[in-house]
């Protein structure tokens, strides 16, 4: 997925706020539902307190909550193989789709997808078919 990308951070530059993580952030979270052979690919952070913890997740609201202070809010790139040579890529944020067009498509987020749609679209077997439980290692 990340070949051709240089350096460690993926998807600063976009069109709202400036990066590919923003709006509305979905994360890997395994008590609400990801798979446990899911791999994070890369993760967002540094939040405003303008970002809160959505209502749903919430038995009640109390101080602490928000961007600044809350590990949880953050957008988090994942993959994970499906059966019948199926897999699921998710971007962890709406703000994904509006760095693609950002220096022209000429930026690592749109590299990424790129990267991501030329595998799906090959034959056979996607990357990441092996896994151990071991702190989530690929094979």
């Amino acid at each position: 997925m990340t070949e051709g990308i240089e350096g460690e951070i993926i998807g600063d530059e976009g069109l709202a706020y400036g990066a590919a993580a923003g709006i509305e952030l979905d994360r890997y979270d395994l008590a609400l539902g990801t798979p446990p052979h899911t791999k994070i690919i890369a993760s967002s952070g540094g939040y405003s307190d303008n970002y809160v913890l959505v209502t749903e997740e919430l038995l009640y609201a109390y101080a602490g909550l928000v961007g600044t202070l809350d590990y949880r809010i953050r957008g988090d790139i994942t993959y994970f193989t499906a059966p019948n040579d199926g897999a699921v890529f998710s971007t962890g944020s709406i703000a994904f789709g509006q760095a693609l067009p950002a220096s022209n498509f000429n930026n690592n987020t749109a590299k990424l997808l790129k990267n991501v749609v030329d595998n799906f679209i090959k034959d056979g077997e996607l990357p990441g078919g092996m896994w151990t439980l071991e702190e989530k290692q690929w094979k």
